[in-house]
């Protein structure tokens, strides 16, 4: 379990595997363990890098909201590389890692080889009605009542989520889980940065390498948003990846890795 102060925050990763790197950046209310299916495919062909990002997982959780930011979270990526002297890479990013990815590949193009972009954005995703009324009840339980509280109305109350784990029962716990395992802070300022990231969609033309976005078919939320990085990214290939939701490398592991094997294949010219 190797930790680095960067930044001057404890950031936690695992690493598996030799060869050409792939750093996975995990979504909001994820950590490393989120990429088990892929580690497992990937490290024996590559060097693995997963991140957990601050106020997730293993990693310290600043207290200051001003300490988190999709800029700031690209600052800590770009450090743990550096330290890992790793100068290029492929990078995979879920849902907030995405934003990560994104704003990472054009602070830094020279170090990126390739994108996988899992169910995100660059910058806009459509919400439910009600949206911003409901974060800030949540952020409130958060941290009067603890993220249990919070993950409890959320499932209760939050269209997505009540809609989610009616089709899909056995994925309301392991959400919970996910939940606890990220702190008050974290769970708090990250999501307030989303709204606060400017978004890179007028930049996207300037991204020149392999992209291979990927979208759960019942992931509503991130149509409009996926179908914009395929249209704005020269050459992207978008995979629509059926039965599953937000998280189809969790969900639909199968498609998903034999989707990404082949792309990743194409790039590094096996």
């Amino acid at each position: 379990m190797p930790f680095e102060l960067i930044n001057d925050v404890s950031l936690h990763y695992e690493k598996a595997g030799s060869g050409e790197a792939i750093v996975l950046l995990h979504g909001y209310t994820g950590s490393t363990r989120d990429w088990a299916y892929q580690v497992a495919l990937l490290s024996s062909e590559y060097r693995v890098i997963a991140l957990d990002h601050r106020g997730h997982g293993m990693s310290s959780d600043p207290h200051d909201e001003e300490d988190y930011s999709i800029p700031i979270s690209s600052g800590d990526v770009y450090g743990l590389l550096r330290l890992l002297g790793i100068d290029r890479c492929c990078l995979m990013g879920h849902s907030m890692g995405g934003f990560v990815a994104l704003q990472f590949a054009l602070d830094h193009p020279d170090m990126v080889k390739a994108l996988v972009l899992v169910d995100t954005s660059s910058g806009t995703f459509d919400v439910a009605p009600g949206y911003p009324e409901l974060r800030a009840k949540l952020d409130e339980l958060a941290r009067e009542e603890g993220i249990e509280a919070a993950f409890e109305y959320d499932a209760t109350h939050n269209p997505i989520r009540i809609e989610r784990f009616r089709r899909h029962p056995e994925w309301r716990e392991i959400a919970r889980q996910k939940a606890l395992g990220t702190s008050v802070d974290g769970y708090i300022y990250v999501a307030r940065s989303f709204g606060k990231w400017q978004p890179v969609t007028d930049r996207l033309g300037e991204i020149q390498v392999p992209v291979l976005i990927f979208r759960g078919d019942e992931d509503t939320p991130f149509v409009s948003a996926s179908e914009t990085l395929r249209e704005s990214i020269t050459g992207a290939e978008l995979v629509v990846v059926p039965g599953a939701g937000h998280s189809p490398h969790e969900e639909s592991p199968g498609i998903f890795n034999e989707k990404l094997a082949s792309f990743l294949e194409a790039v590094y010219r096996k």
